[in-house]
């Protein structure tokens, strides 16, 4: 499976940091992804503060990264830069 930009497999979780200008502008990409996950039915682990989001994906019920993991990470990849 091919990794989308800015996601690297660590520790045997897909993860991506992004920076934003605030703590604001931060919560509000929370929130967006929440929304996606909801409707994706796959939630991510999230962490933020001021300025910074990091995104962990992984498929709990099997305990590996999965083609759903992948999937989700695209479309938050997208989102981003929305």
């Amino acid at each position: 499976m091919k990794t989308p930009d800015g996601w690297e497999l660590i520790d045997g979780r897909l993860m991506a940091e992004y920076e934003f200008e605030d703590f604001a502008l931060a919560k509000e990409f929370i929130d967006a992804i929440s929304v996606l996950s909801e409707q994706e039915n796959h939630h991510p682990e999230l962490h933020f503060g001021w300025g910074y989001v990091v995104v962990e994906l992984f498929t709990h019920s099997v305990e590996a990264v999965t083609q759903k993991d992948y999937d989700l990470a695209q479309k938050i990849s997208q989102m981003s830069v929305e």
